[in-house]
């Protein structure tokens, strides 16, 4: 008998990738440069490295699902933090389960492969992988059954404690005390998540095994201000103290990196990826209700404020004073308090969220477009279809007539200092996206992320559409928790392995070449109905030629599988995605 037959050989991973949300090359390049970074700086040194071009418009849902599936948004089904209604006006929290394509885990281990997640945004549900799935940005909460198996979750909470999602006082930054408290917390969670990380490739090792790190996106947000003296918001003051922040949680990140890939053998390939990358907001403030307004394409209800009365039983309360409550509210509670309040008042939160957007009052039998200002970015416009919408009144022979005069007077806004527009491009649905759901999208989606077309947008309220569409925001500190920072549309790539070429740098790669290119590292063949396609500038040239790139048959789209949170995983989901500043 063999000796060695008792003693089972420990799975050592073909393939890491890990996520840092939001990296962009913009900081690292520079940092690197001055020694800085030095484990990305030596991957780079071994491996290929590149811009990676995300999906447009470049936010985490469609991006990180795009990356899970190969596809663009149209052929998954998921385009934002919140999902519109069909066939109406009101919105809900999107998720994994709204996505309706297979993911690339799902593949792998059809072809025999066993993957291991961890934290990438927009998986929870967790999928019943052969191996194991830690859901990420959107699980309500650490008592949801965010782990897959189960009893991995309670396996973990004894190892290294109850696994954290959200950041504490993110949504209340108001004072320096706080925003230094915000870091630490930032800093508590990157060491959570980089324990079990350590831990899973220990104890648990797959085939594949993803992590994904969230801190780059949430502290260039937040504190992007404070090292750009070039910054509508720069404060000299708060610069010693703050200045650094950016850069500490970049370096931290890089110093985990380190860690994981040092228990990693020289045969596992790995991947560092982002699913965008990061820039300054701007001084320009659009109204984009307000201006549809101005067209004559969106009309309020008789002055504005009938609506909430009428419709939600508020009659004490004005909508001013609900909108100015609402407001104090965010601001004042911490997220413990907020999640309460939800849940013992659901109704409340939900008329007060539609009072405070104003969504209430528009009159839509005399509305021909809107646009859904709750949400941070992207400012997308909708047409108020016939047929599509309950309350529609464009016939669809006007829709294209229509979605041309939009797109031309939008030209018109102009930024008074340069007389150039503010939006420098606006992309019809058609252009953007391709595949069974791209009818879920909006109709237009303007440019924000670009550099020469950056603006932010704001809620309209009726009581202001005479009030100008464009405005500049006073060069200021803020006092407020205050996004400086916004998305752009470039993040990085960094590949090392064996078959990988090293020290080369690659061009035109989208993050929906991941996919592919990871099936095709392991031998699978690509499904021929993925967008993305493999990395071959990427591969050693006899590797490549060894191994030729195999179409495989589509992999389909899926039923949707239900995806609605309850009312109280939606308050906490609101909850964080209001702290983390993707509402308004």
């Amino acid at each position: 008998m063999n000796p060695n037959h008792h003693r089972e050989v420990k799975k050592r991973p073909k393939v890491v990738i890990l996520g840092l949300d939001a990296a962009t090359w913009t900081l690292i390049r520079p940092w690197i440069a001055e020694g800085g970074m030095p484990n990305l700086a030596k991957l780079m040194k071994t491996g290929v490295s590149g811009t990676l071009q995300s999906v447009v418009p470049p936010i985490t849902p469609p991006a990180w699902t795009s990356f899970m599936t190969g596809k663009n948004p149209g052929k998954h089904g998921v385009f934002h933090f919140v999902e519109t209604e069909w066939n109406g006006y009101a919105m809900k929290y999107a998720n994994g389960g709204s996505r309706r394509s297979p993911t690339v885990w799902k593949l792998l281990n059809a072809a025999g492969f066993s993957v291991g997640t961890m934290n990438i945004p927009f998986t929870y549900p967790p999928e019943a992988l052969d191996g194991f799935q830690i859901s990420g940005l959107d699980t309500p909460s650490a008592n949801s059954p965010f782990v897959y198996p189960p009893e991995l979750k309670r396996e973990l909470f004894e190892q290294v404690g109850k696994i954290n999602h959200d950041i504490r006082f993110l949504g209340f930054m108001s004072t320096d005390e706080r925003r230094a408290q915000v870091l630490g917390e930032m800093e508590k969670t990157d060491r959570q998540w980089a324990a079990v990380a350590l831990y899973l490739l220990e104890h648990h090792p797959q085939d594949v095994m993803m992590f994904v790190f969230m801190s780059i996106d949430t502290v260039q947000h937040y504190f992007w201000q404070y090292m750009d003296r070039n910054h509508f918001l720069y404060d000299p003051k708060a610069e010693s103290r703050f200045g650094n922040a950016v850069r500490q949680v970049y370096e931290r990140l890089d110093a985990i990196t380190g860690q994981i890939i040092e228990r990693l053998s020289d045969d596992t390939t790995v991947f560092i990826v982002s699913d965008h990358g990061g820039g300054p907001v701007v001084d320009r403030t659009v109204f984009l209700n307000r201006y549809l307004c101005q067209l004559g394409l969106l009309h309020y209800k008789g002055n504005g404020s009938a609506g909430v009365r009428g419709g939600f039983g508020l009659r004490e309360i004005g909508l001013k004073i609900l909108r100015g409550g609402y407001s104090f509210l965010r601001k004042s509670l911490s997220s413990r308090q907020k999640s309460l309040l939800a849940e013992t008042f659901p109704g409340l939160r939900i008329k007060a969220e539609l009072a405070y957007t104003s969504f209430v009052n528009i009159d839509w039998s005399r509305t021909k477009a809107y646009c859904t200002e709750v949400l941070a970015a992207p400012p997308s416009i909708w047409i108020n279809l016939k047929g599509i919408k309950p309350a529609g009144i464009v016939e669809p022979t006007e829709y294209k007539q229509l979605i041309d005069f939009i797109i031309e007077k939008l030209d018109e806004l102009k930024d008074p200092r340069t007389g150039k527009p503010v939006i420098a491009r606006v992309h019809r649905r058609d252009e953007l996206f391709d595949g069974p759901f791209s009818g879920e999208a909006a109709d237009i989606v303007l440019d924000w992320w670009s550099e020469d077309s950056l603006f932010s947008a704001e809620p309209s309220f009726a009581k202001d559409r005479d009030k100008p569409a464009v405005i500049i925001r006073e060069h200021r500190p803020s006092k407020d928790s205050e996004w400086g920072g916004t998305h752009r549309l470039n993040g990085i790539l960094i590949g090392r392995g064996l078959v990988l070429k090293s020290a080369t740098e690659i061009e035109s790669v989208q993050l929906i070449d991941l996919a592919p290119t990871l099936l095709y590292l392991l031998g699978v063949p690509v499904p021929e109905d993925m967008d993305g396609k493999v990395l071959t500038s990427a591969v050693r040239p006899d590797f490549l030629a060894a191994h030729p790139v195999r179409a495989g048959i589509a992999s389909g789209i899926s039923e949707t599988r239900p995806s609605d949170y309850t009312e109280e995983e939606s308050a906490k989901v609101e909850e964080r995605l209001r702290a983390l500043g993707y509402l308004e």
